[in-house]
């Protein structure tokens, strides 16, 4: 009975450890290639600031929600990067095909800028309702002028997007989905 009680020990705890080794997936968000050729700022520089927003947001964690006073993670499903950073990095992409702007730099460059865009997060989880499985995202932004830091003018955009299954896979597909309307709303906000 002595001799048994090792290599089950052994086989069990090998066991237990293949249970916790699950592979992380990791997402990404896409750049949009909308184009604004008729732009006012087709000769002037951006420089898209660094996003803010609450600081639990800005992790890699894809968030979820059920109800207003839960928020959860996945736990095997997370962003490639902070979340501030993509979005940055999605609309100085975005921006720089679009020519809406002759260059666009990000935060880090120390070049002068003619504009500066400053980003806000308020919201980017996944809902799920009785209704439904939805993306929510809101985002503000504001054009200033880089000069004076004047504001030119300012926006939040306000997205559900519905969600294919209940899933961070579902959630990922829809939260790009929104992005490229944002992409889309925030070119053409430009242009006027």
């Amino acid at each position: 009975m002595k001799d048994l009680r090792w290599p089950l020990l052994l086989a069990l705890t090998l066991l237990l450890s293949a249970c916790s080794s699950k592979t992380i997936e990791m997402y990404t968000l896409v750049p949009s290639t909308q184009s604004a050729p008729s732009s006012p700022y087709r000769h002037s520089d951006l420089r898209v600031e660094y996003p803010k927003g609450l600081t639990d947001t800005m992790s890699s964690r894809i968030y979820f929600t059920r109800s207003d006073l839960t928020r959860s993670y996945y736990r095997y499903h997370q962003w490639s990067q902070s979340l501030n950073r993509l979005v940055m990095a999605q609309l100085v992409e975005t921006l720089q095909r679009s020519h809406a702007f002759r260059h666009v730099l990000d935060y880090a460059s120390q070049a002068g800028a003619d504009y500066l865009l400053e980003t806000t997060i308020y919201r980017f989880e996944h809902r799920i309702t009785p209704q439904g499985s939805f993306a929510e995202i809101s985002i503000g932004v504001r054009l200033l002028r880089a000069s004076d830091r004047r504001l030119i003018k300012s926006r939040r955009f306000d997205y559900r997007i519905p969600c294919s299954s209940t899933d961070a896979p579902g959630f990922v597909q829809a939260a790009n989905e929104g992005m490229q309307r944002l992409a889309r709303d925030l070119i053409h906000w430009l242009q006027r």
